[in-house]
């Protein structure tokens, strides 16, 4: 086992010695904005060498036959290489429960970009992802967190402090002390702390009057507009008291995330001008804060002109973002446009956390179809590897492998 996890690392990390040539006769090519064409595509390690029509495939390559060529998928909502496991302790760092911090708390520092996860989703087409903490202790604040892309080295978060988390809803009402006045009391409070940080931790370090010198400082940007909020809230009634919010605090820029009741409120939401993260596969009221979850949720949001990101907001879709593809699907089934779904999961998250830089994803079909998988993928003109640890187990103990060794020795 040790043997194979080597082998599997090297293959992760390091390019072939000898490059993948793949020829797509008849591809559907989807430009950074969005946009479809017809052509053939030769692509060598992942990259776009040449495009046109009527192509010769080069010696040695291997032919795709009516398959896709976009850019790469960004998992807007993750906590990936923040946690190996589910349950608490050493091997799960995406929550403070005992912290005297928040804010000040950096996803970054919790990143792992040699995660086993990391591999394994970045088979599904997902180069980019924002990895989110989440609250602990007794406040509403999650940490600052990070945009990374999923090439598995050192050199992958692309930025540190790209927005502040927040939990509301339910999740703040346990955090604040037992009630949603008590979590709304203490967001507006921190807010105070920040807009008056210069004169109130001036005099006294514990000046303020919930945060830190240290959280309300890491704050301060947020508060500024200078980088986003994403709020974790679902109930039609806590959005509105928050786009009220927004009203006496207009430079900031908030992002709601989960929202599984904004389409009761979707025309105030576009009118605050805030952002929001979805899961189109939120159709189930698993909680009395989004008893009105429905499956077309997505499609207000658009009817109303609200700016917005699909994600796969389940607890393995956070930890394991690897169906986004899927869960855009299922938007198109309710409504929105391939184009529409396709943006929500690319190049829309990608404009909203300012990802520069070129990735491209080989399909062998439509990525938003169950069934379509990549073949070959690359970051900022770098081919990645499509080996992952799954992948390498399932080789290992596949009956139909032509080794003829016990498992336990192969």
């Amino acid at each position: 086992m040790k043997k194979l996890l080597l082998i599997s690392a090297a293959l992760a990390f390091s390019s072939s010695a000898n490059a993948q040539t793949i020829f797509v006769d008849d591809a559907t090519v989807v430009a950074p904005n969005g946009a479809q064409s017809k052509a053939d595509v030769i692509v060598v390690d992942g990259v776009i060498q040449r495009r046109g029509a009527r192509l010769a495939a080069p010696d040695g390559a291997d032919v795709v036959t009516g398959g896709w060529v976009t850019p790469g998928l960004f998992a807007s909502m993750s906590s990936l290489g923040m946690s190996d496991i589910g349950s608490s302790g050493p091997g799960n760092d995406v929550s403070s429960e005992s912290s005297e911090t928040n804010v000040s708390e950096y996803a970054v520092d919790s990143f792992n970009p040699r995660s086993v996860h990391i591999a394994n989703v970045r088979q599904n087409g997902i180069t980019h992802a924002v990895i989110a903490p989440r609250s602990g202790s007794n406040s509403i604040f999650a940490g600052t967190g990070a945009i990374i892309s999923l090439s598995g080295g050192f050199d992958s978060v692309l930025d540190p402090e790209a927005f502040v988390m927040v939990d509301l809803g339910e999740t703040g009402t346990r955090r604040a002390g037992g009630s949603r006045a008590a979590a709304m009391s203490q967001f507006r409070s921190a807010i105070e702390d920040a807009e008056g940080f210069a004169r109130r931790y001036s005099e006294a370090p514990d000046g303020g009057d919930v945060l830190t010198r240290q959280d309300a400082k890491a704050f301060t940007r947020a508060v500024r507009g200078e980088i986003p909020l994403l709020i974790r809230v679902n109930r039609a009634a806590d959005m509105m008291r928050l786009i009220d919010i927004k009203k006496d605090n207009p430079s900031m820029s908030m992002i709601f995330v989960g929202a599984a009741e904004a389409w009761e409120v979707a025309d105030d939401i576009a009118a605050a001008d805030i952002r929001v993260i979805i899961d189109p596969l939120k159709n189930l009221p698993d909680s009395f804060e989004s008893a009105g979850s429905r499956l077309d949720n997505v499609i207000f949001l658009e009817n109303a002109g609200v700016d917005y990101a699909i994600s796969n907001l389940g607890a393995l879709g956070v930890t394991k973002p690897a169906t986004l593809a899927q869960h855009a699907g299922a938007a198109v089934v309710e409504g929105l446009s391939w184009g529409q779904a396709f943006d929500a999961i690319s190049s829309i998250p990608s404009q909203w956390f300012k990802v520069r830089g070129r990735s491209v994803v080989v399909w062998d079909g439509d990525p938003l179809e169950v069934t379509s998988a990549p073949i070959a993928m690359s970051i900022d003109g770098t081919p990645q590897s499509m080996t992952s640890r799954q992948k390498a187990l399932r080789d290992r103990y596949n009956p139909s492998t032509t080794d003829e060794r016990p498992y336990k020795y192969r």
